[in-house]
């Protein structure tokens, strides 16, 4: 990988998609590159996301969101 930091955020939502952003507590935006495959996981509402750089918070939201996203974690 090109990156040496990735980290894998899971977050209970099935909406996220690659190219979105997401924010940490801190402030930091994070790009999200990829989507860990998981049937199970989304059959629950849940979602695996793959982002470059060392995620460390337990919040996550999206920045800009598509109208009709809520804002839950």
């Amino acid at each position: 990988m090109e990156h040496d930091d990735i980290s894998c955020i899971t977050v209970q939502r099935t909406d996220i998609v690659a190219g979105q952003k997401i924010i940490d507590e801190n402030g930091i935006i994070f790009e999200v590159y990829g989507l860990v495959p998981n049937g199970r996981g989304l059959l629950n509402g849940i979602s695996s996301l793959l982002v470059h750089g060392k995620f460390e918070g337990n919040i996550v939201n999206l920045v800009d969101e598509p109208k009709g996203v809520t804002n839950e974690n």
